[in-house]
């Protein structure tokens, strides 16, 4: 008898005395967009979670995380879902491979009576641990990570991943969130029928009720970030260091304003904001304006005022204020370097791809936009539509495939009517 056939028959004759499936998430820190997805399986599905968190930053407490400051999310991150903290997580900071060594996730899932583990990303001692604690165990897990191979690594690092995500990956089942992520997992190893899509998203229903609201009070909101009433704005939302290439953008910007009347909105903060004010200043760069961090209680007021959006890195794994961008009408301007723009932007439909160290090509884009409000119309009616299919519920009903696919169960068995009618 197989390992998965005994998982299988385990569950099923629990499943008579109504005991659902166990698992365990575990994730580096608590993160505002992962939370909906856990509190709707936990409300959907017959499924009994429990999140695993190796540091409390984004949580309990403040975080860092390259905006150069310590920050909140704004929103809750832990409500509607059972969760706990490793012993080390008041001190544990998730970055880097050392940052997270926590021994004892090996105790707590060795004794947590987990039929399946969820495991987000990988890059840890404590990633590997619990790998490897699953591996012993004989139980299935599953891997969520939004890795791409759109820019380029060191040879060493190449060498490395090929030999050791491979033994990470090896009977492990890989929840991707989008196109480019699929093909990284496919890289090292994953095949087809053990993949399932789980896309990257936002609370779009929560973005919708907030555009609603602020729509009537855009003239007042430009006026609070001290825009100009009646010019195209472009907005980009992101932490101002080298990859995320806001020197680049503000270049591509200038240009653009040279021709045009419009202004740029800055929102974030970060390393490289010093050197953008300096080069506003020393260029003479008009109507550029920066917001500083705004946490999700606020970012819908920079949308609201916006007319176009601009992300431009040079290394990003997938850009979700692209899709909160859209859920406000906006058209999209992204590099090509950009995980999500292979999903979600299509050149001339809801905006335009551009190469990542083209900034002509960066200030023609804009450019076109800011020419034309009826484009800007066109291409921003169609991003609204567009993001409304990626979606929680598409998240979750991905999560629940990997988990029957998993363990056995009849997927019919672990989702609710309501999920069910849902993604029909």
């Amino acid at each position: 008898m197989n390992r998965r056939t005994g998982l299988a028959g385990r569950l099923a004759s629990r499943a008579v005395t109504g005991s659902p499936v166990r698992v365990a998430v575990f994730a580096a820190s608590p993160i505002y967009y992962q939370a909906p997805v856990y509190r709707m399986i936990v409300r959907d599905a017959a499924i009994d979670l429990t999140v695993i968190f190796a540091s409390s930053e984004g949580g309990t407490r403040p975080f860092d995380g390259g905006y150069g400051k310590t920050v909140d999310w704004g929103v809750d991150a832990l409500g509607g879902f059972k969760s706990v903290f490793l012993k080390n997580a008041h001190a544990n900071k998730p970055t880097g491979f050392f940052g997270l060594h926590d021994f004892d996730v090996v105790h707590e899932l060795m004794h947590g009576g987990f039929d399946v583990v969820w495991m987000d990303g990988y890059n840890s001692l404590t990633h590997l641990l619990v790998a490897a604690t699953q591996k012993v165990r004989r139980r299935p897990l599953l891997v969520r990570e939004d890795q791409t191979g759109l820019a380029p690594r060191p040879w060493w690092k190449q060498a490395l991943k090929q030999v050791g995500l491979r033994l990470v990956l090896a009977n492990a089942y890989a929840l991707y969130v989008g196109t480019n992520n699929k093909a990284w997992f496919k890289k090292y190893g994953v095949p087809e029928e053990r993949m399932f899509l789980t896309p990257h998203v936002v609370d779009n229903d929560r973005l919708g009720r907030e555009r609603a609201v602020l729509l009537p009070e855009r003239d007042r909101l430009r006026a609070r970030f001290h825009l100009p009433q009646r010019k195209p704005v472009i907005a980009t939302v992101s932490r101002l260091f080298a990859k995320k290439q806001p020197l680049a953008l503000l270049d591509a910007y200038r240009r653009v304003r040279e021709r045009h009347d419009c202004a740029l909105l800055v929102v974030g903060s970060g390393e490289l904001e010093d050197d953008m004010r300096r080069e506003v200043e020393r260029r003479q760069i008009r109507d550029v304006h920066f917001a500083g961090f705004l946490d999700q209680s606020q970012i819908s007021q920079a949308y609201t005022v916006a007319d176009i959006f601009a992300l431009v890195s040079a290394d990003e794994t997938w850009g979700l204020v692209v899709n909160e961008a859209m859920n406000f009408g906006l058209p999209i301007v992204v590099s090509d370097r950009v995980g999500c723009a292979a999903d979600l932007v299509s050149d001339g439909e809801n905006g335009f791809v551009v190469p990542h160290d083209n900034r002509e090509a960066m200030a023609e884009a804009l450019a076109t936009l800011v020419r034309s409000p009826r484009l800007r119309a066109r291409l921003g009616a169609a991003s609204g539509a567009r993001i409304r299919a990626w979606s929680y519920t598409a998240t979750a009903a991905g999560v629940l495939d990997a988990i029957a696919a998993a363990t056995g169960v009849e997927r019919r068995d672990l989702v609710s009517e309501r999920m069910t009618s849902e993604v029909a």
